[in-house]
């Protein structure tokens, strides 16, 4: 059976997930037609190094920075032209960040305001990274990640300054299956675009690495040099399903007054329940 693992050890943000997802061997032609779809997108993707790791760098430019309404971001989505389990999905990542959104700033949905979130690029990121998942047949696969780290200080906002995790990406992360911690830098490492990504993909969240057999490693750069690779690792490999393991739980009793009879009939009654 075949396993992803995402390695966030230095956060996640959307074109970090894209490009780790790139550098596996996701159709960098159908990830960049994808991403473009939704109007006037530049898609550059390069190799850089980031402390002599070898990764592959996805930077989105658009002349259209401007915040939207989560209701334009539908509409842009669904006018784009996308596949459909590619849109399906892009849907319900923005859905996520709705959420989150909305029970922050206590606003209802249709009257959200995306800043950052509802930028051009910001977009374009969460579509190439799900046709990037896609293109790769991630869809099929069991999907896990180790814990994020998130960074830790604060970060400059539309809103002004606020604390890092941003109050958004904390709401993403508490309503998923991810585990996260706080550092090793003061900086903002996960961004609310990568938390709802990775929530929405993810199956399982552990502190180890799954039991399996690599096959291939993708490294996805960020955008800043820090004091740790700034880097989303991604693998993806096989694990032996007679290696898989389960959980079973057994409950006991001791009894010392009670006829072999009863106890025949309770037998009964319990196989048969």
């Amino acid at each position: 059976m075949k396993e992803v693992v995402f390695d966030p050890f230095s956060g996640a943000s959307g074109d970090m997930i894209v490009a780790s997802l790139v550098d596996l061997g996701a159709n960098k032609k159908a990830v960049k037609e994808a991403m473009t779809s939704i109007g006037d997108i530049r898609v550059d993707i390069s190799r850089v190094s980031k402390l002599g790791i070898g990764a592959t760098k996805v930077n989105v430019t658009s002349a259209d920075d401007r915040g939207r309404e989560y209701t334009k971001i539908i509409d842009v989505i669904k006018a784009s032209g996308l596949e459909d389990v590619v849109m399906a999905d892009s849907l319900a990542i923005f859905e996520r960040v709705a959420d989150a959104e909305s029970k922050v700033h206590e606003t209802p949905k249709d009257r959200l305001r995306f800043h950052e979130v509802g930028a051009a690029d910001a977009i374009a990121d969460v579509i190439g990274a799900c046709a990037a998942f896609h293109d790769l047949g991630f869809d099929k696969c069991e999907i896990h990640s180790t814990p994020v780290r998130i960074g830790g200080g604060f970060v400059d906002t539309s809103h002004g300054r606020l604390p890092v995790p941003a109050p958004a990406t904390l709401e993403i992360l508490s309503n998923s299956c991810l585990m996260y911690e706080g550092g090793p830098v003061m900086q903002e490492l996960l961004t609310p675009t990568g938390a709802a990504i990775l929530a929405h993909f993810v199956d399982e969240c552990n502190v180890f690495f799954p039991q399996i057999t690599v096959e291939r490693i993708g490294y996805g750069a960020g955008a800043r040099d820090l004091e740790i690779p700034n880097v989303l690792r991604t693998v993806i490999g096989e694990t032996d399903e007679m290696l898989t393991s389960d959980r079973i739980e057994v409950l006991e009793t001791n009894v010392d007054d009670v006829t072999g009879e009863v106890l025949g009939y309770l037998i009964d009654e319990l196989m048969s329940s």
